[in-house]
C-alpha cells in the first residue's frame, strides 16, 4: 500500500484500486508539465506493467505520445522503452529478463499492433533513436523493434522500408563497438532479411558483407562462438534466392574470402592417411559443436552460390576455382577428426564446384594427395602421391574408420559418390580413364589387401567380388561400389568393352578365366541363396542392367553361361522367399537380354530365348514384375532424389534407399522400348534399336486408347476400317432434314418420312454402286497389267457399250429437261398459291390441295425416272461384267496381240471409265436437283401458317363483337337508371329500338 500512497496521493482513510492508480499515472504522463513528474509517472507505470497487463490499456497511447515529443532525456527514454518492451512481451517471472523470442500472448500482440498502427509513425522515432549515443536507449530500442517483429514482422518491415534511413540505421548497428548492441542488431537483421528481398538488397549495398566477414575474423573465424554463426546466418540470408546480391558478393571479392573460413589446421597426418588416425599425433584439433555448426553454415553458403540451374552458377564455379576453394575443401573432407556431417558437406561442395564445368574437372583430375605409408610412422618409406579421385573413391567404398558407426559414416559414402558422379558427368575422358583402372584383384584374399595399394577400379571390383566380407561389415560398401561402376560404364561403349575384358582366375595356377560379367551373376546367385540383404542382389542386378543396355556383345558374354538364364527365370517365377524388388530387377534384366541379343554368333539366339520368354516366364508376367518394380515406393523414392544424394547429409540412412540414380535414369529411358521388345517375336526385331525404342514408346501410348489393342501395339487396321465406315455416314448427314422442320405434306408427316427413307435408300444404293465401280476399275487395271486383250473379241462389246452410253446420255438429257420444267412449274405454283391465299382464304385452300396433288405426281414421276435410270445402270453393269469375263478369258487363254491393239484396248477401257465417271457426275447433279426441289417445297408451308393466322383473326373479331354488344347493353341499363333518378338523358338509337 505504500506504493499506491506514494503515487496515488491516497489519504489514510482512502484506498485506490490498481486500475485507478494506473489511470491516475497515465493522466499524469499526459498532462504533467514538469519533466520530473512525467518521469515519476513513467517509472510508476513501469513497475505496475510487470504485474498488471491492464497498464497498457490506459497508458500505452500517452507513453507513445511522450516518446515522440519528449525524447531528450535519456533516463525518461529508457523508462518508456522498458515499459513498452514489458507490455509487448509475455509475462516473465520477476527478476528475469523478458524473453523476446518466446511465444507471445494475445494482449501483447494487441499492444504491438497498436504501436504499429500509430498514425504519427512511432517507428520512425524508434529508428532515429538507434542513432542515440546512450547505451540503454540504443539497446532498448533494438529490443523493442525485435519484439515488434515477432508479432507483426511484415508490417514492421514495410514501416522500415518507407523510412529514408531505416535500413541504414539497422546496418549501422553492425559497427557498434558495444558487443551486446551489435549482437542484438545481428539478430534483428536476421529476422528481417529471412524473406524480404528488398531489405536484403538494401542491407547488402550498405556494405554488410564486408562488415559481417570482419566480425567473423574478429571473433576467431569458424572456431569462434555463436556470434560467428549469427553473422554467417545473416550472410546466408542475404545471398539466398537473391541473384543481384550474389553478383554483388562475387564482384566485391566476397568469394575470395571464403577459403579463409575453411582453414581449420586439420591434422595432415590423419588427412593424408585417408581417415586413419595417427596414434602419436598430439596436435589434433578438437571439433566442438559450435565449431561444426559454424562450418556447416559456411559450406551451405558455398553450395548455395553454385546450385544447379542458377544463372550465376558457372561464374561462381569459376571464381571459386580461381581463388583456391577446392584444396581446403579437400583437406576438410579428408580430416578424420572432423564430424561426418562436415566431411560430407565438404565433399558435396567440391562436387557442386566441378559439376558440368570442364576446367574445374580437369583441375580436380590433376590434384595429387600425398599419403603416408601405413605401418610404422617412423618408417623411411617415401609418401605415395595419389590422385584425389582415387582417395574419394576409397572414401565411398573403402573400410569404415574404427569407432565410427555405419549410419554416421553412410553420409560420407553418399557424398563421396556424389563427387565421383560430378567428376564423371559429361566427361567421357574421365570415364575412360577410370575404366582403364578396372583390373581383377591380385588374389582371392583381396579384401584384406591394403586399400592404399589398389587402384580405384581394382578396389571397386574387389569390393563387389568379396561381398561376403564387405557386405557383412557394411552393405553400403557393395551398394556404392555397384553405383560407381555403373557410373563409369553408363552410355560409354569403350568403357563397357574394357570392363568386358576383365577375367577372374589365374591361368598360371591352372584356373580357367571367367569373365567379370558372369562372375557378378554368380555372386548374385550366391547372394540370393544366402538370403542376405536384398540390396546386395539389387546392386548386382542393376549394375548388369546398366552394363548390357545397347551392348549386344555383353549380352552374348552373359549367355555363354547357360545357368544365368535359368537363374533369372527362377528369380522371376519365384512365388515365395523372393523379394518383389529383386524379382522386378531380374525381370528387367531378362527382358534386356532378350532385347539386345543381336550378335550374329550369340550362344543363345532370340529364337531360343523366345520360347523361354513366352512359355516359361510369359510376357505378361514379365511386364507385371517390372511394373510392380516401377510402382514401388523404393523406386519412386530413388527417382525423386538428385544425382548421388541418398542421405540428408546430416546423419541417418533413409530406409527407402534401394536403387541408385544411374539405374533409375536408364530404366526411365528404356522402359517403353523394353515393353515393346518383349512382345516382339524373334524375327520382328527392327534394324535400328533406337528407332524401335521411339516407336515402342509411341505405340505404348497409342495402344492404351483402344480396349481391344494389345499393350504396345496400335491397331492401324481398325482405324482404317473406322475411317471407311464413316464415309457413307458423312454423305447421309447432308441429306437429313433438320430437327423441327415442318413437313411438306402438312397433316401427313409420315408420307414425308417415307419419302425421306426412300431417298436415303437411293443414296445408299448410289454409294454401293460407286464402290462397285471403284472395285471394277481396280480389277480392270489388274487385268490390263496381267494379260493381253484381243481387240477383235471385245469390239462388239465396246460397240454395244458405246450405244448404251449414247442412250444413257439422251435419257439423261431428257430427264434433266423434265426436271427443269417441273422446277419452273413448281416455282410458278408457289407464287400463285401465295398470292391467291392472301386474297381469298377459301381459294388458297383449293390451291393448296391442287399443289399437294401436283407434288405427289412430281414425286411419283421422279421415282419412276430414278427407277428407269437404275435399270439402265444395271444393264450397263451387266455389260461391263460380260466385258470383264471376256477379259479374264482372254487372259487365261494367253492370246498374244501386238502392241497397237493393246494401246487401243487400253484407250477403250479408259474411255469407258471416263463415261462411267461422267454418269456418276450426272447422278450427283440429279441428287442436287432433288434437294433443291425439297427446299422449294418447304416454302409452301407458309400457306398453312397464313390459314392459321386468318382463322385466329376471325376468332378475335367475333370475340370483339360480343364484347361490344355487352358494353352497349350495360350502357343502356346505366342510362335507364339515371333517368329513374331524375337525370335528363337524351334518347339514343338503341333506346328507340
Amino acid at each position: 500500500m505504500d506504493f499506491f500512497k506514494r503515487y496515488g496521493a491516497i489519504g489514510p482513510s482512502q484506498q485506490q484500486s490498481p486500475s485507478e492508480t494506473i489511470q491516475r499515472l497515465a493522466d499524469r504522463v499526459e498532462t504533467s508539465t514538469l519533466l520530473e513528474d512525467k518521469k515519476a509517472a513513467v517509472l510508476g507505470l513501469k513497475g505496475l506493467s510487470r504485474e498488471y497487463r491492464k497498464t497498457g490499456e490506459a497508458a500505452l497511447l500517452p507513453l507513445l505520445k511522450l516518446l515522440k515529443e519528449d525524447n531528450d532525456d535519456q533516463n525518461l527514454l529508457k523508462a518508456i522503452l522498458e515499459t513498452l518492451i514489458t507490455l509487448c512481451t509475455r509475462d516473465s517471472p520477476r527478476g528475469e529478463t523478458p524473453n523476446v523470442g518466446a511465444a507471445t500472448s494475445d494482449v501483447a500482440s494487441q499492444f504491438s499492433q497498436t504501436i504499429l498502427d500509430d498514425g504519427d509513425d512511432v517507428i520512425s522515432t524508434m529508428l532515429e533513436l538507434l542513432g542515440d549515443a546512450d547505451f540503454y536507449v540504443r539497446y532498448n530500442t533494438v529490443q523493442l523493434l525485435g519484439t515488434l517483429h515477432l508479432h507483426s514482422g511484415e508490417e514492421l518491415q514495410k514501416r522500415v522500408l518507407v523510412s529514408p534511413m531505416g535500413v541504414g540505421r539497422l546496418v549501422d548497428l553492425l559497427s557498434d563497438q558495444r558487443d551486446i548492441i551489435r549482437n542484438e542488431g545481428i539478430q534483428l537483421l536476421i529476422a528481417m532479411t529471412e524473406t524480404n528481398a528488398d531489405i536484403q538488397k538494401i542491407v547488402a549495398f550498405e556494405n554488410a558483407f564486408d562488415r559481417l566477414l570482419g566480425i567473423v575474423d574478429e571473433e576467431g573465424g569458424v572456431r569462434g562462438n555463436i556470434v560467428v554463426q549469427d553473422c554467417l546466418q545473416l550472410l546466408h540470408n542475404l545471398l539466398n534466392y537473391n541473384v543481384s546480391n550474389q553478383n554483388f558478393f562475387r564482384e566485391t571479392s566476397g568469394v575470395q574470402r571464403l577459403p579463409n573460413l575453411l582453414i581449420t589446421d586439420p591434422s595432415q597426418t590423419a588427412a593424408g592417411r585417408n581417415g586413419l588416425p595417427d596414434a602419436d599425433a598430439d596436435d589434433e584439433i578438437e571439433w566442438t559443436v559450435q565449431h561444426a555448426r559454424n562450418m556447416l553454415v559456411v559450406l551451405d553458403v558455398i553450395r548455395m552460390l553454385i546450385q544447379p540451374g542458377n544463372t550465376n552458377t558457372v561464374s561462381n564455379q569459376t571464381a571459386m576455382q580461381q581463388c583456391g576453394t577446392i584444396p581446403p575443401l579437400l583437406q576438410l573432407a579428408l580430416a578424420y577428426e572432423a564430424p561426418s556431417s562436415v566431411r560430407s558437406q565438404a565433399l558435396y561442395a567440391i562436387g557442386d564446384i566441378i559439376r558440368s564445368h570442364e576446367a574445374n574437372q580437369n583441375l580436380f583430375q590433376r590434384i595429387l594427395i600425398t599419403t603416408a605409408p601405413e605401418g610404422d610412422a617412423e618408417s623411411d618409406a617415401k609418401p605415395i602421391p595419389e590422385p584425389a579421385i582415387v582417395i574419394v573413391i576409397r572414401l565411398a567404398v573403402g573400410k569404415r574408420p574404427q569407432g565410427v558407426a555405419v549410419n554416421e559414416y553412410y553420409i560420407v559414402r553418399a557424398a563421396a559418390a556424389h563427387l565421383v558422379q560430378a567428376y564423371v558427368g559429361g566427361n567421357p575422358d574421365a570415364q575412360l580413364a577410370l575404366a582403364a583402372t578396372l583390373t581383377p584383384p591380385g588374389d582371392a584374399g583381396s579384401a584384406s589387401e591394403p586399400e592404399t595399394h589398389q587402384s580405384a577400379g581394382s578396389l571397386i571390383v574387389s569390393v563387389l567380388l568379396d561381398w561376403r566380407e564387405t557386405g557383412s561389415e557394411d552393405v553400403w560398401r557393395v551398394w556404392y561400389a555397384s553405383m560407381l561402376l555403373s557410373t563409369i560404364l553408363r552410355d560409354h561403349i569403350e568403357c563397357k568393352e574394357q570392363a568386358l575384358k576383365i577375367t577372374i582366375g589365374d591361368i598360371a595356377q591352372g584356373e580357367e578365366p571367367f569373365p567379370l560379367l558372369n562372375e557378378l551373376m554368380s555372386q548374385a546367385r550366391q547372394a540370393a541363396q544366402s538370403e542376405s540383404d536384398a540390396r546386395l542382389s539389387l546392386a548386382i542386378f542393376t549394375l548388369v542392367c546398366v552394363w548390357l543396355v545397347d551392348f549386344p556383345r555383353g549380352v552374348s558374354t552373359l549367355l555363354d553361361e547357360s545357368s544365368n538364364v535359368a537363374f533369372l527365370v527362377e528369380q522371376i517365377n519365384g512365388s515365395s522367399g523372393v523379394n518383389a524388388l529383386v524379382q522386378g530387377a531380374a525381370a528387367f534384366l531378362f527382358g534386356l537380354v532378350y532385347q539386345f541379343d543381336l550378335e550374329p554368333e550369340t550362344p543363345m539366339s532370340r529364337e531360343n530365348l523366345y520360347p523361354i520368354l513366352s512359355k516359361r516366364v510369359g510376357a505378361d508376367q514379365l511386364l507385371i514384375r517390372v511394373q510392380r518394380l516401377r510402382d514401388s515406393k523404393e523406386f519412386q523414392y530413388a527417382v525423386g532424389l538428385a544425382s548421388g544424394t541418398h542421405s540428408n547429409a546430416y546423419g541417418g540412412i533413409p530406409i527407402e534407399v534401394y536403387f541408385d540414380n544411374v539405374f533409375t535414369d536408364v530404366f526411365k529411358k528404356h522402359y517403353e522400348g523394353f515393353r515393346v521388345a518383349v512382345r516382339l517375336g524373334p524375327g520382328e526385331a527392327m534394324a535400328n534399336p533406337n528407332y524401335a525404342y521411339l516407336q515402342g514408346g509411341m505405340a505404348g501410348y497409342a495402344g492404351s486408347v483402344g480396349s481391344n489393342s494389345a499393350p504396345g501395339t496400335p491397331s492401324l487396321a481398325g482405324a482404317a476400317s473406322i475411317s471407311r465406315a464413316a464415309s457413307p455416314a458423312a454423305t447421309l448427314t447432308t441429306s437429313t432434314s433438320a430437327p423441327g422442320a415442318t413437313s411438306v405434306y402438312g397433316p401427313h408427316p409420315t408420307e414425308h418420312m417415307v419419302a425421306q427413307s426412300e431417298f436415303d435408300a437411293l443414296n445408299d444404293k448410289l454409294a454401293d454402286q460407286s464402290s462397285q465401280i471403284e472395285a471394277l476399275k481396280h480389277e480392270l487395271e489388274a487385268a490390263k497389267a496381267g494379260s493381253k486383250i484381243d481387240l477383235n473379241d471385245t469390239s462388239e462389246q465396246l460397240a454395244q457399250e458405246r450405244e448404251m452410253r449414247a442412250r444413257a446420255e439422251a435419257e439423261s438429257a431428257t430427264y434433266a429437261a423434265e426436271v427443269n420444267v417441273l422446277r419452273q412449274e413448281l416455282s410458278n405454283m408457289q407464287t400463285q398459291s401465295l398470292e391467291e391465299t392472301l386474297a381469298d382464304d377459301s381459294t388458297g385452300a383449293v390451291k393448296l390441295t391442287e399443289l399437294e396433288s401436283q407434288l405427289s405426281e412430281l414425286k411419283i414421276k421422279s421415282e419412276q425416272d430414278s427407277s428407269n435410270w437404275n435399270t439402265l445402270r444395271d444393264e450397263l453393269q451387266k455389260k461391263l461384267a460380260n466385258a470383264e469375263k471376256q477379259v479374264v478369258k482372254a487372259a487365261a487363254a494367253g492370246r498374244n496381240t501386238n502392241k497397237k491393239k493393246e494401246q487401243q484396248q487400253a484407250t477403250a477401257i479408259e474411255s469407258l471409265k471416263s463415261d462411267l465417271k461422267a454418269k456418276d457426275d450426272e447422278i450427283s447433279k440429279l441428287n442436287l436437283l432433288v434437294e433443291e426441289l425439297n427446299e422449294k417445297v418447304k416454302a409452301v408451308d407458309g400457306v398453312e401458317e397464313l390459314k392459321e393466322k386468318i382463322a385466329g383473326l376471325e376468332k378475335e373479331q367475333e370475340d370483339l363483337l360480343v364484347y361490344l354488344a355487352d358494353q352497349d347493353q350495360q350502357s343502356k341499363e346505366y342510362r335507364d337508371m339515371l333517368r329513374k333518378h331524375g337525370e335528363d338523358i337524351p334518347l339514343s338509337d338503341d333506346d328507340d329500338e
